[in-house]
């Protein structure tokens, strides 16, 4: 039987996980928009990835592979 602790710590876990995603989010935007900063942003990076046939057909197979696993589970229920 899991207990009341077990609960908040596992709900202070995800919240922190959570809130550590986001920050390293807002930390990343910020770096990226500095003037003379040598990070790409998020859009030039995007295209720079999309440049190539295959590495679009490469993104495409992976969205349909987690598609396909993670919601044909939830339709077949």
């Amino acid at each position: 039987m899991i207990s009341q602790l077990d609960h908040a710590i596992t709900f202070t876990i995800t919240v922190a996980g959570y809130a550590s995603f986001v920050v390293f989010g807002l930390v990343f935007w910020l770096v990226t928009r500095r003037k003379g900063s040598s990070v790409a942003g998020v859009g030039p990076m995007i295209q720079r990835i999309m440049h190539h046939r295959t590495t679009r057909v490469a993104i495409m197979i992976a969205w349909w592979w987690v598609g396909f696993h993670f919601l044909v589970n939830v339709v077949h229920r």
